[in-house]
């Protein structure tokens, strides 16, 4: 079949495809390339690849990405600004008050993102393959991602910006472990989010803390009596 002038596959009976403008061409280059990550994994997305599966040229992908690295470079940082989104619409939905609940809405957040995403640049986040120039581009994507958190993370421990960081990296780690079990399908979206959220909790609670801190924290996990069922208080004699 020919080829129109931008990369795009026209076929004769049909009509001509649709022609994209150049951000829209690039979003569905990325959109490509993700998705071949998360059906075969990060090998698989090479240029030719990537190519063929959009229907495009190969020189029609290095137009938009001059080299491999530089094309998933370019889905990290999509997965990544689609994260940050999706986290910033789940916490003006809920408005966190604690760690717990920033936990819930970060896991709810990511879910909504893999579910658009691919579970492909979830995984490459974390990625400790042998190319270590996307290892260390994910990994700089992960601080931006939980950089949001330290400030908070602070006041809950009474930990200074260093230990906030540190604290921050085990809590993704954390839920990482059950997200991962989802995304395998060996347990539900549901199941992910309330195990991700209790096991940061009780790492939380392991930490050493300032008096009113683990006040708040004990506050935080003892459910509030209704009214109706609270002891009435005992007359004087």
């Amino acid at each position: 079949m020919a080829s129109t002038s931008n990369g795009s596959r026209r076929p004769g009976a049909r009509g001509r495809v649709p022609r994209l403008t150049s951000s829209e061409r690039r979003r569905d280059l990325l959109r490509v390339a993700a998705g071949l990550m998360t059906r075969h994994g990060v090998d698989a997305v090479q240029m030719a690849e990537v190519a063929t599966a959009g229907g495009v040229s190969r020189q029609l992908v290095y137009r938009f990405f001059s080299s491999r690295p530089a094309l998933l470079r370019g889905v990290l940082e999509d997965f990544a600004d689609a994260l940050t989104r999706e986290f910033g619409r789940h916490a003006l939905d809920r408005l966190p008050s604690d760690v717990e609940e920033a936990t819930r809405v970060y896991v709810d957040a990511v879910c909504d993102t893999i579910e658009a995403k691919g579970a492909g640049p979830w995984h490459l986040l974390d990625s400790k393959g042998p190319d270590r120039e996307i290892a260390r581009f994910g990994q700089q994507i992960m601080r931006r991602l939980t950089l949001p958190w330290h400030i908070r993370i602070s006041r809950v421990t009474g930990s200074g910006e260093r230990d906030a960081a540190i604290v921050a990296r085990m809590l993704v780690a954390a839920a990482r472990a059950a997200l991962d079990l989802w995304c395998a399908g060996e347990i539900s979206r549901e199941e992910a989010v309330t195990h991700a959220t209790r096991g940061v909790t009780a790492l939380l609670e392991t930490l050493p803390a300032p008096r009113s801190v683990r006040r708040a924290r004990l506050a935080w996990r003892q459910p509030k009596r209704p009214p109706s069922t609270r002891r009435s208080a005992r007359p004087r004699a």
